[in-house]
């Protein structure tokens, strides 16, 4: 068993420690040129205005310029050779002055440069003059990047409106505090769920926490064998890079840690800003039926709404583990048991993805029969096919009807020796951003003519759609797990806002999901009305053995209902249609995507062990601490109600004061 080498604050070091490095070598760069080819452009025989000067104004120039020079130079040598730790604070005055003297010379520059334009010097001099004053402005720049790196670093952001622990006895006090108070407690993740399902209740001084500083790999363990590869880590540790918030880097999020390890995990979800804490708690999963993500989480450590710490974990030895074992209801616990402090993941031997991307008309994907059975069928394709990650995204709109399927299967390589190719993954996944800027101004536009679309903006939506699926399009790729996987990441939130409601059916009955989907959407006059004018995911989720997941006890098929967020609302009218179309195959729904309100008596019926989680929740957090108006509405649950504790719940947990 080993444990990490470095703390979180090392890691922000490294990275830190990257950024300073990069820019003493372009200072180092940037010195020697400027010196050399603007100082004395006859070594590279051209001529320098300050050259005509009198021989005392050469001097005069010289005496200011070479210690500035060698100052520069130092500032350089000094992030490449000396900066650690403790010069660190020193370097940022260095910088600081660095970065003053260099916007001084360049307003000097500049003011040379606007004298020469109207002296009318020679063309070869204002190049001069512009190229100093460009060197000079760029090494201004690279200064002031670095030296907010620092300050980030000394400083680090935090959200005044959260608490930010760092241990997890701060943790257990602050769940005391709020029993003691009858405040709520709710922790927030990347804020990638509904709002109202993340946060406390308004207009109440309640406590919202975040575990920005609350991200450390706590161990890493490896038996001798090298079958199994676990590691542990703390509740708000990224999987990713959150763009959203400046504390989480590459260097610190748990899939890069994993990479640089060779180790890796079964299956991601679409993006990976979420911590892992959030991740867990509203039955997020990848999209395969072949790898089960679930299955890789062999740890829970918890903090009820008592103050009392439990681990929990699978008991291999026990038949009826899964009926009793508190572990089971943390799995998907909506942070309704308590705070989730750490988890513990059983991991793989890292791989690489290999796989393609094609756009084809609804009946025209080759071996794919998206309304078929047997081989041919989707069902089949999903859970025996050897690309073990399959994901389709359906435009139904008549004069579009396109899917773009996606699939990919593993390949086990040296990570040395990984050939990496351009990714093409999902629609907008690599769109540039000036691109999704586009489409954000298109989708807000014709926001204002709601379905049913007038005709004019019905041929406007279809020629767009059709403009960007290409029917016949196909992208290979290539590349780690961990990049491929996330097929996400690279949609911008702000601008293309979208919003979910994903409804979880069993496989067994994908051809007729298919066949009542067609046929719905068959009804739409053009108008849109029953499509919209967005996208449809179809994709698998493994069966799980937590008693919330939405995939519980059985594979499913995974309809994924997209809207695109604007001012002009609609979202809940359009999702309304699909959870009435979809009701009879009894789906069960993405706790962390939009639910229908006053369903929660529906709810209840889908899921198995409803009435055990309950009884565990009510034994958990007696007082409400971690329950919010939101959850009440959607669970059904009144806080004067009391649920029965059975016995077995709570002999199987095991829990000690803290």
């Amino acid at each position: 068993m080993t444990r990490p080498s470095s703390s979180h604050e090392a890691a922000l070091w490294k990275s830190l420690e990257k950024r300073v490095r990069s820019f003493g070598r372009m200072t180092l760069a940037a010195t020697a040129l400027s010196s050399i080819f603007l100082a004395h452009p006859r070594v590279l025989g051209r001529r320098k205005f300050v050259t005509r000067k009198s021989r005392q104004h050469i001097s005069a120039f010289h005496l200011i310029e070479v210690p500035l020079a060698g100052y520069f130079a130092f500032v350089g040598y000094y992030a490449l050779k000396r900066v650690d730790r403790a010069r660190a604070r020193r370097f940022s005055v260095l910088v600081d002055f660095s970065n003053l003297v260099k916007l001084a010379f360049f307003a000097f520059e500049s003011a040379s440069l606007i004298a020469g334009f109207r002296q009318r010097m020679p063309r070869g001099e204002l190049r001069d003059l512009t190229m100093g004053a460009g060197l000079l402005l760029f090494g201004a720049g690279m200064g002031l990047r670095t030296r907010l790196a620092l300050n980030d670093y000394f400083h680090p952001p935090v959200d005044p409106r959260f608490v930010h622990p760092r241990t997890e006895e701060e943790l257990i006090l602050l769940v005391k505090r709020a029993r003691t108070l009858g405040l709520q407690l709710r922790v927030r993740g990347s804020t990638h769920c509904v709002p109202e399902g993340i946060f406390t209740d308004e207009g109440e001084q309640h406590i919202n926490v975040q575990l920005d500083q609350y991200t450390r790999i706590l161990e890493w363990s490896e038996s001798e064998d090298g079958q199994r590869l676990r590691v542990t880590v703390q509740a708000g540790c990224h999987l990713g890079v959150d763009p959203a918030n400046p504390m989480s880097t590459q260097e610190t999020s748990l899939l890069h840690q994993l990479e640089e390890r060779g180790w890796a995990l079964p299956d991601l979800g679409g993006i990976t800003h979420q911590t892992v804490g959030g991740f867990l708690s509203t039955g997020s999963m990848g999209g395969t039926a072949q790898h089960n993500l679930g299955q890789a989480i062999v740890g829970i450590r918890l903090i009820d709404g008592l103050g009392k710490v439990h681990d929990l974990a699978p008991d291999p030895s026990d038949p009826a583990d899964e009926e009793h074992n508190p572990f089971y209801a943390a799995g998907v616990s909506l942070g309704l048991l308590g705070i989730i402090s750490t988890v513990t993941f059983e991991c793989e031997p890292r791989y690489d993805l290999v796989g393609r991307q094609v756009t084809r008309k609804t009946g025209g994907l080759e071996g794919l029969q998206l309304f078929g059975s047997g081989a041919q069928g989707l069902q089949h394709f999903f859970e025996k096919n050897e690309d073990a990650y399959p994901r389709l995204l359906w435009w139904p709109q008549k004069g579009v009807d396109k899917v773009e399927l996606w699939r990919a299967r593993r390949e086990y390589v040296d990570k040395s020796k990984t050939r990496r190719a351009r990714l093409n993954r999902r629609p907008f996944a690599q769109v540039p951003r000036i691109l999704q800027f586009a489409v954000n101004l298109f989708y807000n536009f014709i926001a204002h003519d709601a379905p049913p679309y007038k005709p004019l903006t019905q041929k406007l939506v279809r020629f767009v759609l059709n403009a960007f699926l290409r029917d016949g399009e196909t992208k290979e790729f290539r590349g780690p797990w961990h990049e491929i996987l996330p097929m996400d990441n690279g949609v911008s939130d702000e601008l293309m806002p979208t919003d979910f409601t994903e409804l979880f059916i069993p496989i067994e009955r994908t051809e007729e999901v298919m066949k009542t989907l067609r046929e719905f959407f068959a009804r739409d006059n053009g108008d849109m009305e029953l499509t919209g004018s967005y996208a449809f995911e179809i994709y698998a989720g493994h069966k799980s053995a937590f008693w919330l997941s939405p995939s519980h006890g059985q594979h499913s098929i995974r309809v994924d209902v997209f809207w695109f967020r604007t001012d002009k609302g609609g979202r809940e009218e359009f999702y309304a249609r699909y959870w009435e179309l979809l009701r009879p195959f009894n789906f069960r729904l993405h706790w962390g995507k939009y639910l229908p309100e006053g369903g929660a008596g529906y709810l209840r019926e889908q899921y198995p062990k409803w009435d055990d989680f309950m009884a565990l929740r009510q034994e958990m957090d007696p007082e409400g601490v971690f329950l919010s108006s939101y959850w009440k509405r959607h669970l059904g649950l009144d806080s004067s109600r009391k649920f029965r504790v059975r016995p077995a719940l709570v002999e199987a947990s095991v829990g000690t004061d803290s």
